[in-house]
């Protein structure tokens, strides 16, 4: 075998030279070599007597058929055509069964892929999957083979030689090296392209080439519906209100493991066997296939096993080399984002829409969170709030945790573990909105205005001081306890905001502008957005579409024949600030958390503490505080004496 490696970079067609030029980093030499091999790009049509007959699979009807395989420059009236879209740099790549990113060596006039791997690693990763190699064989072939890609080593490949417009960080090289692999996509747009349908497309276009199967057209993958939004995940809606020692159980990658367990793949939705239409879809009128494995769902599956099983234990190794942690924490990382956007490229996605598809996965995804809701209520416990893949219980009994997980993999062959435990857990009346206190004393936010990166700096600020008080409550008396510290600490904050103790840019406002100066009519009010962007234009800044503008919200002024109430940051004086409008923002804010905590907001009315507690929260005070109010009476009628009496002696 040759010492030297040629790692595949890049792959395009050219007319002039009639054929593909390869682009290799060829090692140990770290320099770049370019190969043309010829190559005529062509695709297929029927009827297959219109060129070069063969046959090839049809993945829908999983039967071989008569099509004609011709030139893509040939323009004929064709009744159907396949894979005339492939770039043919790509075409060439899957025929060849080469991969992006990957070491290849010679191979007579070509290059063939060099998938080294140590006989140790080897027999590790097969005795780990030894069971998927016996009961899902398709599973376990695309397993091995995105194993032996990602476990390649990255070549470290001075950037100036790939003419880059910027320079990339060593993390952001290594995740382009792993991407170009799985995806098998060029290294540059692996570095640059941030379109998941793109990965996802070429890594399944290049299984259904390497497979022998026709490339299948958007239509077929359709089935004949039109593509809809359709509907979303099931959230069952708490009680707003505050919860203790509450534990939130999660579903482990729910819709790559519904993808895998239930067989939900493009050809296997709604198929020609009269005997599968009794594998129903819950809820749906769809059906799965039982006679064969889904590419698409074997292939989702083998990722994700991959990253579960794998990479993601890896990356928390201590007793790893810290380069060898770093790299399967990238691959993990890596494949939870393509895990994570395998489903919803199914719903709209042309070329990857179908609605058979991303119909059944929602809903076989609100059966499993319902189902696992059901039999929580079964067992005695007090599920409080569901959504997606989370089920949030109040007060378990670690028998009835581990009693839910193990029904839920048993009967739903679905992964249920621990996520997190709040020692507190405070629901607003908002959707999706809501906050933990973790054992440490961390707030962990979900939702809440008050920890959105669009909220003013000082606002998210106030908000994690507020709440540290709430550290280590977990029954009512402590927060009882805890809610005259909350009080106290907002109206200080209220009052620092009226004395204007604060720099300007903590009161900024972020918010994105969907279309820059030009585009809009200038006639049409100002959202204060595009109040602060005319401001900048105006002063000469260029502001892109979808950029971020920061603003303040000052007094209201006169701009020209508007009247405009934000400035951006930069331009803009603490004088200028509109404190009252801060004011009650920070209030409204507040709302959400403190009405579920059965506390009011400080108005500047107020005097005493126990004046912003809700009757409910106050009661018990009550006499707790009783003693102490007498000892008021006592000291307010003492003074009284003490002054009357001192009246009389100076007259």
């Amino acid at each position: 075998m040759s010492a030297d490696r040629y790692w595949l970079l890049d792959a395009i067609y050219s007319d002039a030279d009639q054929g593909v030029l390869l682009t290799f980093l060829q090692t140990p030499s770290q320099t770049l070599k370019t190969v043309k091999v010829d190559f005529k790009p062509y695709y297929y049509v029927q009827p297959a007597s219109l060129g070069e007959a063969v046959k090839r699979k049809d993945l829908m009807k999983d039967e071989f058929i008569n099509v004609a395989r011709i030139q893509l420059e040939t323009s004929v009236q064709v009744d159907r055509e396949w894979e005339k879209d492939i770039k043919p740099g790509l075409s060439y790549i899957y025929d060849q069964d080469q991969r992006f990113g990957c070491p290849h060596v010679k191979s007579g006039s070509g290059f063939k892929l060099d998938l080294q791997l140590p006989q140790k690693q080897l027999k590790e990763f097969e005795s780990l999957f030894i069971e998927t190699a016996e009961q899902d064989p398709l599973k376990y072939e695309f397993l091995k083979e995105y194993f032996r890609y990602v476990v390649q080593p990255v070549p470290n490949i001075p950037q100036e030689l790939l003419n880059l417009d910027s320079t990339y960080n060593q993390s952001q090289m290594l995740w382009a090296w792993m991407l170009a692999r799985i995806a098998n996509i060029p290294f540059k747009r692996a570095l640059t392209s941030r379109s998941v349908s793109e990965w996802i497309r070429s890594m399944l276009n290049t299984t259904y080439r390497k497979l022998g199967l026709l490339i299948p057209d958007p239509n077929e993958l359709t089935k004949g519906h039109t593509p809809h939004r359709v509907e979303g995940a099931l959230t069952i809606a708490p009680t707003p209100g505050a919860y203790y020692n509450m534990t939130v159980l999660d579903f482990e990658s729910l819709y790559p493991s519904l993808i895998d367990t239930y067989n939900l793949s493009y050809e296997t939705m709604d198929c020609d066997h009269n005997d599968c239409r009794t594998f129903k879809v819950p809820n749906e009128a769809h059906y799965v296939c039982n006679h064969r494995r889904g590419i698409f769902s074997a292939l989702i599956g083998a990722l994700k096993d991959l990253r579960i099983h794998w990479f993601k234990p890896r990356s928390r190794q201590k007793n790893i080399k810290p380069d060898q942690r770093t790299k399967a924490k990238t691959i993990s990382d890596l494949l939870k984002f393509l895990l994570v956007s395998s489903g919803g490229v199914t719903i709209r996605i042309h070329g990857l829409a179908s609605p058979p598809l991303a119909e059944s996965m929602m809903a076989y995804g609100r059966w499993a969170l319902q189902t696992t809701w059901d039999l929580a209520i079964e067992h005695g416990m007090h599920p409080i709030y569901g959504d997606t893949d989370s089920i949030f219980l109040d007060k378990p009994s670690p028998q009835q945790i581990n009693w839910l997980i193990k029904i839920v993999r048993d009967e739903l062959k679905l992964k249920l573990a621990v996520d997190v435990v709040y020692s507190l857990c405070v629901f607003s009346s908002a959707k999706k909105a809501y906050f933990g206190i973790l054992p440490d004393g961390t707030p962990d936010i979900k939702g809440i205005t008050l920890g959105k990166s669009s909220t003013p700096p000082r606002f998210r600020e106030i908000f994690m001081e507020a709440v540290k008080p709430l550290a280590g409550v977990d029954t009512p008396k402590k927060l009882r306890e805890a809610s005259p510290k909350i009080i106290g600490f907002l109206q200080r904050e209220v009052t620092r905001l009226k004395r204007r103790v604060f720099k300007v840019e903590e009161l900024e406002y972020r918010v994105k502008v969907w279309k820059a100066d030009k585009d809009r009519d200038k006639d049409a009010a100002l959202a204060q957005p595009y109040q602060a962007l005319q401001q900048l234009t105006d002063k000469g800044f260029k502001v892109k579409k979808r950029a971020e503008i920061g603003f303040v919200k000052v007094n209201p002024f006169r701009y020209g024949p508007k009247t405009f109430t934000v400035k951006p940051t930069q331009m803009a004086t603490k004088d200028e600030i509109d404190i009252n409008d801060y004011v009650r923002k920070l209030a409204m804010a507040f709302e959400q958390v403190l009405v579920p905590l059965d506390i009011k907001f400080p108005s500047q009315k107020s005097h005493h503490l126990d004046d912003y507690l809700s009757d409910e929260v106050r009661k018990p005070f009550s006499e707790e505080f009783s003693e102490l109010e007498a000892r008021r009476q006592v000291d307010r009628q003492k003074r009284l004496f003490d002054f009357t009496n001192d009246e009389e002696v100076d007259d």
